[in-house]
C-alpha cells in the first residue's frame, strides 16, 4: 500500500536530511561549522598574540603577577622546575623565590584534564608533549582559546618504548598481535609512528589498533604484559624494564633511545596570561633553566630534593634511575629544538607527524602551521644568560653486527627516469618522508637497498639498483646533512622479489627501495 506524504512531511524530511549532511561535514572536518558561526560572534578568550613582533618587557614589574600556576604530571622530566621551586609550592630561598615568583605546581596526571585546566584558566602554564599538544592546539582553536608553546623541557631518551613477547623481534612482527597502550598519550604516538614507519600495510596497522587493549595510564600496559595478557605493550620505565624482566624471552623492540627525537616535553602558556605578564614568563623560563643547571652540576643534591617532594612520589633512588632515560633540555637545546622561523626543526617535524595521527583519528578538524603554535620570544629574551653551544656530544655511528635483525623494513616506491639513477620529482616527496623519519629516529643505522624486476640482464640490474640506492643516500646527505656513516647502500637487482615477475603488477612491486632500520650500536 502506498504511503502519501503531506507537504509538511516533505519539509521535515528535508530538514532532517540537511541536518545529517551538516553533521557529517562538521564531524569529518570538511567544513568547521562550529568555528564558522562561533567566530562571527567574536568570542575569544584573550588577546591575539603576534609572535613575530618583538617582546616588550615593562620597565616596572609591579603591574605583573608573581603567581604562576603550572600543570604537571608525575614525570621525572619536570624536575628542573620542581628543583627551582624547592617543591610543588615555592620554598623560601629557592631559585624561584629569589626571582620574586610564587609558583604552584598542580599534579594532573590525566592529559585531557590537564588541557582543560589550561583552557578554563585553572592553570597558567601546562606541561605536555609535542604530540599531545598537536591535538590540544587544534581543539583550543575550535574553542577560541589562545595559547603557545614556549619552552622545551626534555627529550625522552629510552624512558618510553615498545616491548614484545618471545618471537616478536621487529615492528612487522606485531601483525595480528595484541598490543596494550594508553590512547591519546605519547605511548599512542610512539606506537602509531612506529607502525607507520614499518613495512606493515594499512589493513595490518588497522587490525593492530582494532585488537589493541586500551588502558587509562601508561603503567597498566606494563602490568598486563608481565601477566602475559597481551603480546606487546607500550610503556615507560621503570615499569617497562620490570615487565620485560618478569616475562622470559621478552624484549624491548624499540624505544626513545632509538627514536631519540620523537617524544619531547614542552611548556605551553595561555595567551591571556603571557600578554599580561611577559616578564613573569621570562623569569619563569630562566628559573627552570637554572634548575636544570643545578641538577647537572649537583645531581646528588638534586636527587635528594626530588625525593623529599610530597605527593610527587618519586624517591631519590628512583629519580636517579628515571633521569637516566631523559635529557633535561638546556638553553642550547631550546634554541635547536624550536629552530628559527620557516626553517626545519625537531619541533615542527614532531608536530606535523602528530597532527597526521590525530587527523586520521578524526580528533582534529584541520592542519595547523607549526609556526602558529610556538612563541620563541621568551627564550630569545634570555640570550646572553646561558651557553648557546650544544652540550650533547654528536652521535657516533657504527655498523650493526652481521645478521642483526632490523627493527623495521619499509618498502618504498621511489621512481627514477628510465635506465637512470636520477629520481623523478614526485619521488623526492617519498624520500622526504624517509628524511623526516630518520630525523626522529636519529639513533639508527639505515640500509638503503635498491631492487628491480627481472626485465633485462641481471648484471645491468645489479648495477642500476646500486646506483639508485646511492642516489637516495646522496639526496638525504645533501638535504638533511645526515652523515654518510649512518647509511649503507646495496643493489639487489632482481634477486629479492616481493611478487611474481610474470605480471605487470608484480613487476611494479618488485621495483622498489627497501629501507631497513637498525639500532645504532655506537650509541
Amino acid at each position: 500500500m502506498a504511503v502519501k506524504i503531506e507537504k509538511g512531511g516533505w519539509t521535515l524530511i528535508f530538514l532532517i536530511g540537511l541536518g545529517l549532511v551538516v553533521y557529517s561535514l562538521d564531524r569529518y572536518g570538511v567544513v568547521n561549522f562550529h568555528k564558522l558561526f562561533s567566530g562571527r560572534s567574536g568570542r575569544t578568550s584573550g588577546p591575539v598574540v603576534d609572535t613575530s613582533k618583538p617582546l616588550v618587557l615593562p620597565a616596572a614589574e609591579t603591574a605583573e603577577t608573581s603567581d604562576v600556576r603550572v600543570r604537571v604530571n608525575i614525570w621525572v622530566g619536570c624536575v628542573g622546575g620542581l628543583v627551582a621551586n624547592g617543591g610543588l609550592d615555592t620554598a623560601p630561598g629557592s631559585i624561584y623565590d629569589k626571582k620574586g615568583l610564587k609558583v604552584s605546581f598542580k599534579i594532573i596526571d590525566d592529559w585531557t584534564e590537564g588541557a582543560a585546566a589550561l583552557a578554563t584558566n585553572n592553570v597558567d602554564v601546562m606541561l605536555t608533549t609535542v604530540d599531545v599538544w598537536a591535538k590540544d592546539y587544534a581543539q583550543f582553536q575550535d574553542k577560541g582559546f589562545g595559547s603557545h608553546a614556549f619552552y622545551m623541557v626534555d627529550w625522552s631518551r629510552g624512558a618510553d618504548g615498545l616491548i614484545g613477547r618471545q618471537g616478536i623481534n621487529s615492528i612487522e612482527d606485531l601483525a595480528g598481535k595484541t598490543v596494550a597502550f594508553a590512547p591519546y598519550t605519547p605511548s599512542h604516538f610512539l606506537l602509531w609512528n612506529g607502525l607507520m614507519s614499518s613495512g606493515l600495510g594499512t589493513e595490518q596497522r588497522n587490525e593492530i589498533f582494532a585488537k589493541a587493549v586500551h588502558t587509562k595510564d601508561g603503567i597498566e600496559p606494563a602490568t598486563l604484559f608481565a601477566q602475559q595478557k597481551v603480546d606487546a605493550a607500550v610503556a615507560w620505565d621503570p615499569d617497562m624494564s620490570d615487565a620485560v624482566s618478569k616475562r622470559p624471552g621478552s624484549k624491548k623492540i624499540y624505544d626513545t633511545h632509538v627514536a631519540n627525537r620523537l617524544i619531547a616535553d614542552i611548556l605551553v602558556v595561555s595567551d591571556a596570561f603571557a600578554a599580561r605578564n611577559p616578564q613573569t614568563v621570562v623569569k619563569f623560563a630562566q628559573g627552570w633553566l637554572e634548575g636544570v643547571t643545578f641538577i647537572n652540576e649537583q645531581p646528588a643534591r638534586a636527587y635528594t630534593l626530588i625525593g623529599t617532594i610530597k605527593d610527587f612520589n618519586i624517591p631519590s633512588d628512583l629519580a636517579k634511575t628515571m633521569l637516566g632515560g631523559v635529557r633535561l633540555a638546556d638553553y642550547a637545546d631550546n634554541l635547536n629544538f624550536f629552530g628559527s622561523r620557516d626553517s626545519g626543526s625537531d619541533y615542527s617535524n614532531i608536530f606535523k607527524m602528530a597532527q597526521e595521527m590525530y587527523r586520521q583519528e578524526r580528533l582534529i578538524r584541520s592542519i595547523a602551521d607549526p609556526e602558529a603554535t610556538i612563541d620563541r620570544r621568551y627564550i630569545a629574551a634570555l640570550n646572553g644568560k646561558f651557553p648557546t653551544t650544544p652540550s650533547e656530544a654528536p652521535i657516533e655511528y657504527k655498523a650493526p653486527p652481521k645478521g642483526a635483525t632490523p627493527i623495521a623494513t619499509q618498502h618504498r616506491s621511489i621512481y627514477f627516469e628510465t635506465n637512470s639513477s636520477k629520481m623523478s620529482l614526485d619521488s623526492r616527496a617519498v624520500v622526504d618522508e624517509i628524511g623526516s623519519f630518520m630525523r626522529a629516529y636519529e639513533n639508527t643505522i639505515v640500509d638503503i637497498e635498491g631492487n628491480t624486476d627481472s626485465t633485462g640482464s641481471r648484471a645491468y640490474n645489479m648495477q642500476l639498483s646500486k646506483e639508485r640506492a646511492d642516489a637516495v643516500k646522496q639526496f638525504l646527505m645533501e638535504k638533511y646533512s645526515y652523515p654518510a656513516a649512518r647509511m649503507r647502500t646495496r643493489g639487489n637487482g632482481p634477486d629479492n622479489p616481493m611478487d611474481t615477475n610474470t605480471t605487470p603488477e608484480g613487476r611494479e612491486k618488485n621495483r622498489r627501495t627497501d629501507i631497513k632500520v637498525y639500532p645504532n650500536p655506537g650509541a
